[in-house]
C-alpha cells in the first residue's frame, strides 16, 4: 500500500463515530498512536483529547515518551491529559501480570477522562498485525473460533474504535515516514518476555516461514469472517421468540432447538443479563438445567447472580 493510500484504508464506520463528537485518543508515543492521532486530525475529527499514561515501568525512557507526548500535542494543538501511575505495585497488590494490570490503569483513565469531557468514544491504535496476533492468542487460549477486535465496539456506556484495523504496521511505518514524523519506541515490546511478544517476534515469522506467506491479511480475513459468522447468528437469535413478555427465558421453544443453536441462546442470554466470565463450562451448565426435570434448579453465576428455572422460564437474579 502505498501512503497515500492509507485513509482510503481506515474503517468507515470507526470514522464516521470519530467524527460525530469528542473522541479520546490513547496516545503512548509509539508509532501506532502517533499516526493515529494524526490521521484522526486530518480526516475532520476536530474535537480530539489525546490520553497518555505513564505506567511507571520504565522510568527515563517513560518520563521521554510523556515528554514527546506533550510537545507533540502542543505542535498539533490537541489537548493532552496525562497520568502517573504505578503499575508494578498495583500488579503485586492485585496478583495481575505488569500486562494485565497496566491495561486496567489505561481503560479506568481513559473511561474517567471521556466521562470529564464528554466523549461517545475512546480510539485505540490497533492495527492489522494486532488482530492477527488477537486471532493467535485467543485460539492458544481456547476461545471460539477466530473472532478479533472489532472496529466499533460498545463498551462500558462508550464506543471503542479502532479506526486502524486495516492497516498493517508496515503501512504505517510507511505514512509516517512519508510524511517526516517520528516515535518513540518501547523498549519492552522487543523483548519476547510475555505471550504477546513472543507471538509477534516468534510465532508469527515461524508462520510466515512454514506456509511461505505472509499470514497476517489471511488471520485478519478470518477474523473478519468469524465477526460476520457471529452477527448473523445474532440476529437471527433476537429474531427467535425466545424471551417471554417479562424478558426471561421461554424454555419450550429453546428446547426444541439444535443443542448448539441451545448453547448459542444461552450464551447470548447470559451476556445480556450481564454475567462475568461466561465460559463453555458455564454455558453447558446452563443449558443442562434447562429441561424441567433437571436437578438442581437454580446455579450460582461470577458477579453475584443465580440462573434460576421456574415454571418452564429461565431467568437470571442477584444471589440472596
Amino acid at each position: 500500500m502505498m501512503p497515500a493510500e492509507i485513509t482510503a484504508h481506515l474503517h468507515p464506520a470507526a470514522m464516521q463515530v470519530a467524527r460525530e463528537g469528542v473522541v479520546l485518543v490513547g496516545l503512548s508515543g509509539g508509532r501506532d498512536s502517533v499516526a493515529l492521532l494524526l490521521l484522526l486530525l486530518e480526516q475532520g475529527c476536530k474535537e480530539v483529547v489525546a490520553c497518555h499514561v505513564n505506567h511507571g515501568i520504565r522510568g527515563e525512557e517513560a518520563d521521554a515518551d510523556e515528554q514527546f507526548c506533550v510537545v507533540l500535542c502542543k505542535r498539533l494543538g490537541v489537548q493532552m491529559v496525562c497520568k502517573h501511575a504505578d503499575v508494578p505495585a498495583l500488579a503485586q497488590s492485585t496478583k495481575q501480570s505488569l500486562e494485565t494490570a497496566a491495561r486496567q490503569v489505561r481503560r479506568e483513565f481513559f473511561l474517567q477522562v471521556a466521562q470529564e469531557y464528554g466523549a461517545t468514544a475512546i480510539a485505540l491504535a490497533h492495527h492489522a498485525d494486532d488482530q492477527a496476533e488477537t486471532v493467535l492468542f485467543r485460539l492458544g487460549r481456547g476461545a471460539a473460533g477466530t473472532r478479533g477486535m472489532k472496529a466499533v465496539d460498545a463498551w462500558q456506556g462508550k464506543l471503542l474504535i479502532r479506526p486502524m484495523l486495516q492497516l498493517t504496521r508496515a503501512d504505517i511505518t510507511a505514512w509516517l515516514q512519508a510524511r517526516g514524523e517520528t516515535w518513540r519506541d518501547d523498549s519492552t515490546n522487543a523483548v519476547a518476555d510475555v505471550a504477546r511478544n513472543r507471538i509477534r517476534h516468534e510465532v508469527v515469522p515461524a508462520l510466515n516461514r512454514a506456509l511461505g506467506r505472509d499470514v497476517v491479511p489471511v488471520l485478519c480475513r478470518s477474523a473478519r469472517l468469524q465477526q460476520e459468522t457471529l452477527e448473523a447468528l445474532e440476529a437471527a437469535i433476537q429474531a427467535l421468540p425466545v424471551l417471554d413478555p417479562q424478558g426471561r427465558l421461554y424454555l419450550p421453544f429453546v428446547l426444541q432447538q439444535p443443542p448448539a443453536l441451545q448453547k448459542a441462546i444461552v450464551h447470548r442470554y447470559l451476556q445480556a443479563a450481564g454475567v462475568p466470565q461466561i465460559s463453555e463450562t458455564m454455558v453447558q451448565s446452563v443449558v443442562a438445567m434447562l429441561p424441567a426435570e433437571a436437578e438442581p434448579a437454580r446455579m450460582c453465576l461470577p458477579g453475584g447472580l443465580m440462573a434460576i428455572r421456574r415454571q418452564k422460564r429461565l431467568c437470571i437474579r442477584t444471589s440472596q
